[in-house]
């Protein structure tokens, strides 16, 4: 399985060390349930690999894309940017991004 529950603690961390060395830089972006179900229906989609990406103005943003059961992107398939992105719009100070 790829991915692993971590503490509250050892996520705010790292986020933390995000910002600490990009001060500037996007510090998440926020993608909708569908964008997630609308990947996972393709056929033979199990799981979704998010890139790190630069966009056309220089900011921080995620590209995402289904991964078959090879591992492998599906990039003929569906791909998705454009999510909204902190800041300008952020979750209220807790303890992940603040």
């Amino acid at each position: 399985m790829a991915g692993s529950i971590i503490t509250l603690e050892e996520a705010s961390s790292i986020t933390a060390s995000f910002r600490r060395s990009y001060p500037n830089a996007t510090k998440a972006v926020y993608y909708t349930s569908n964008v997630f179900s609308d990947i996972m229906s393709q056929k033979g989609c199990v799981g979704i690999r998010v890139y790190n990406a630069v966009d056309a103005n220089g900011n921080m943003t995620n590209v995402l894309v289904g991964v078959d059961a090879n591992d492998n992107d599906m990039y003929n398939g569906k791909v998705y940017e454009n999510g909204t992105r902190c800041p300008p719009k952020c979750s209220i100070n807790n303890p992940l991004n603040s």
